[in-house]
């Protein structure tokens, strides 16, 4: 099996501001992956769900993010 990867940006969070490319492909995709905070909601999908497929994969990456400057526990160091 083998596929293509796109890594698209959704823009400042305003569904207006996504790019035209950004939407078409995430329109055509198969299989649509998007960060969001452990246990909350995703400022990505909601800047994309108009153009999410009705059919395919919508996968959830959960990402333990912060708005502390220190390192999130168990992160590693440089």
């Amino acid at each position: 099996m083998s596929g293509t990867l796109y890594g698209v940006g959704v823009g400042p969070g305003d569904p207006e501001l996504m790019t035209l490319k950004a939407d078409r492909l995430i329109r055509s995709a198969d299989v649509v992956a998007f960060p969001a905070v452990t246990g909350g909601d995703s400022l990505a999908r909601s800047s994309a769900a108009q153009a999410l497929p009705g059919s395919g994969w919508v996968i959830v990456i959960e990402v333990p993010m912060s708005t502390e400057r220190d390192p999130a526990p168990g992160a590693s160091g440089y």
